[in-house]
Parts: C-alpha cells; sequence; structure tokens
C-alpha cells in the first residue's frame, strides 16, 4: 500500500506542479494545456502499473464505486492526492516568488452556475474516456495514458479559459490551498464528483459491445 500512496502523492504533485508552473510562467493556453495533458500522461506511465495512477479524487471515488479500487484503500488514496496536490502547489508558491498560480476559477465571464455545469461536463467526458479507454485503445498502458493525457488536454485548451478545467478535486484544492481562495472550492469538488459519477451511470446504462473490455 505505501508503493501505491507514495506513486499517487508522486504523480499529483508532478501534476499540480507542472500545469500550475507553467501558468507560473505566464505561458500561453496550448502550453498550458500541454503541460497538463503530458504530466497525466507522463505519470500514469510511470505509476500506471504501481497504482492505476488515479491522481484524481474524482477519479478514485468512481472506481470505489466501480469495484476497481478496494474500500479501504478510498481514503488513503484520496489523501496522499490532496497531500502531493498542495505539496506542487507549495513548491510552485515557492518559485514564483510567494505568489500563487493555477488557480481554477470562474472567468469574469462565466457564472458560477455555467462554471458549475462545464466542470460537470468536462469532468464526465474524461471519466467516461478513462473507463472505455481499454475498449478504445486495448489493454496497452501507452495507448491508455496517451489517451487520457489527450482527454486532459484537450478539456484544458478549449475550457481553461472559462473555468480553468479543473476536472480534479485535488489540482483545485492545492493552489486553492496555498492562495488562502477556498471560495470556489466547493464547485469544483461537487461537479467534478458529479461529472465522473454521471460517467459511471452512462458507463453501466450501455455497455460496451467488447464484453470484458472494461
Amino acid at each position: 500500500m505505501i508503493k501505491k500512496l507514495l506513486a499517487e502523492f508522486l504523480g499529483t504533485f508532478v501534476l499540480v506542479v507542472a500545469g500550475t508552473g507553467a501558468v507560473a510562467m505566464d505561458a500561453s493556453v496550448l502550453v498550458i494545456s500541454l503541460a497538463f495533458g503530458f504530466a497525466v500522461w507522463s505519470m500514469i506511465l510511470v505509476f500506471g502499473k504501481w497504482s492505476g495512477a488515479h491522481l484524481n479524487p474524482a477519479v478514485s471515488i468512481i472506481f470505489t464505486l466501480h469495484g476497481k479500487l478496494k474500500k479501504q484503500a478510498l481514503l488513503p488514496y484520496l489523501l496522499a492526492q490532496f497531500l502531493g496536490a498542495t505539496a506542487g502547489a507549495i513548491l510552485v508558491y515557492v518559485l514564483n516568488g510567494k505568489v500563487a498560480a493555477g488557480l481554477t476559477l470562474p472567468s469574469e465571464h462565466v457564472s458560477s452556475n455555467g462554471a458549475f455545469v462545464i466542470e460537470v461536463g468536462i469532468t464526465f467526458v474524461l471519466m467516461f474516456t478513462i473507463l472505455r479507454a481499454p475498449c478504445l485503445v486495448g489493454n496497452s498502458i501507452h495507448r491508455i495514458a496517451l489517451l487520457v493525457g489527450a482527454a486532459v488536454g484537450v478539456n484544458a485548451y478549449l475550457f481553461g479559459p472559462m473555468t480553468g478545467a479543473s476536472m480534479n478535486p485535488a489540482r483545485t484544492f492545492g493552489p486553492a490551498l496555498v492562495a488562502g481562495n477556498m471560495d470556489y472550492l466547493w464547485l469544483y469538488l461537487f461537479a467534478t464528483i458529479l461529472g465522473a459519477a454521471v460517467a459511471l451511470a452512462i458507463h453501466k446504462a450501455i455497455p460496451p459491445k467488447q464484453a470484458g473490455c472494461c
């Protein structure tokens, strides 16, 4: 279990450092999206065989409901992910001259309700992609990592300017805690988990054609 928790901690740490680090460098939306996508892709390759490389509390919760993660492992996984995200945010904060970076907040042109709907939608896309990945690309971890990383990158590119494209409660929590700005944390916690839950419901309601692939 220690090995799995270390994998979740380090994987989420790298995800936050890479993505919010790109934000701290004032990179373009494309570069930021690539940073998040590349981080997810690489961490799945590195830690996928250790812990499954969830890197995301919403994913761990859904995998528990789906029977892919033991119930007793859920809380340790969540703790490792939130701690990893917080450590990553602290590192970026220190390297960025003690200025928090990468907060997920609705843009001034998007209402809270609109941001909630967007986060539900993009987390649904990500979670459904994860659930159906073996059906779409087989069981190769290289192809699965590429598919999931691409889903994160595309969602971040399309919707990052609107909501920050969280899709991940831990990714939002770390920077929010470091910045002392928890105003919208509720939105990103509930919307991401709801979006992932809808993905599981549809995954179960519409079984894949390839029996046993998911």
